[in-house]
């Protein structure tokens, strides 16, 4: 039996790109432990010097010696799980066995995998001027380049979403590519109503279906019971917190 993956991460009220993988492996069921680590701390030196060749979370490692398989990077280790470690096609949700079996599912597929590869390449307006804060509440001043960056993703959701039920994921079932646009939810709730940004009732309802995802749920509440603020992931004029720090 394969030994069981630990995932490195980092703080889960700030680290987005921890959240995804960490999202993707709970909702295709890959049992896996994992190992928080303070951002930006020295108490992370040591296990990042061990398991991470960039110095960045998140990671995933397993097995020993020379058998040892690190994979780092969020969009290589949705590769390597969609590969090693879960029957099911994390490209459509479907079983692999399916993938294959028609056009419409390799459109799909093909299309998560793209707004996956934007997601993780591009959007630095919105990555850069709206960090995840999950505890927070905030005020921007969004500039153009962020406006354009939450048009792009309206358009996104719009056209995966049309035709669908009100309460589906952007392919129907559970993808990756919602794995990828969780910490966008968060971002959205933390500052545009804050910041006077209108969203399309669209967006406002896959925010809605994916706030009410369980294992999403789980990862916040973790987040409101943390108490490091990280400067550095700080953005805006803050009017309220959540959680722990709440008083």
């Amino acid at each position: 039996m394969m030994q069981k993956p630990l995932l490195i991460i980092g703080n889960k009220n700030y680290s987005s790109w921890s959240l995804r993988v960490w999202l993707l492996l709970k909702a295709f069921n890959i049992d896996f432990d994992e190992q928080l680590i303070e951002l930006f701390h020295s108490s992370a030196t040591v296990i990042l010097n061990e398991h991470a060749p960039t110095g960045k979370v998140p990671v995933l490692v397993y097995a020993q010696g020379d058998d040892k398989v690190t994979v780092w990077d969020t969009l290589a280790i949705t590769i390597h799980a969609n590969d090693y470690l879960t029957n099911l096609d994390v490209w459509t949700g479907m079983s692999k066995s399916n993938t294959n079996s028609n056009t419409s599912n390799r459109i799909n597929s093909a299309y998560c995998q793209s707004i996956i590869a934007e997601m993780h390449s591009g959007l630095m307006g919105i990555r850069s001027e709206m960090p995840m804060n999950i505890r927070a509440t905030a005020k921007i001043q969004p500039s153009a380049a962020c406006l354009s960056d939450i048009a792009r993703i309206e358009n996104i959701f719009a056209d995966c979403l049309k035709n669908r039920p009100k309460d589906s994921y952007l392919f129907g079932l559970f993808t990756a590519a919602d794995a990828f646009f969780a910490p966008v939810v968060l971002r959205l709730r933390t500052y545009v109503d804050a910041s006077g940004i209108q969203l399309k009732p669209m967006t406002k309802q896959y925010c809605e279906t994916m706030l009410n995802n369980t294992h999403l749920q789980t990862w916040q509440e973790a987040a409101l019971n943390e108490t490091r603020v990280i400067k550095e992931d700080e953005a805006g004029k803050l009017l309220s917190i959540a959680g722990v720090l709440a008083s």
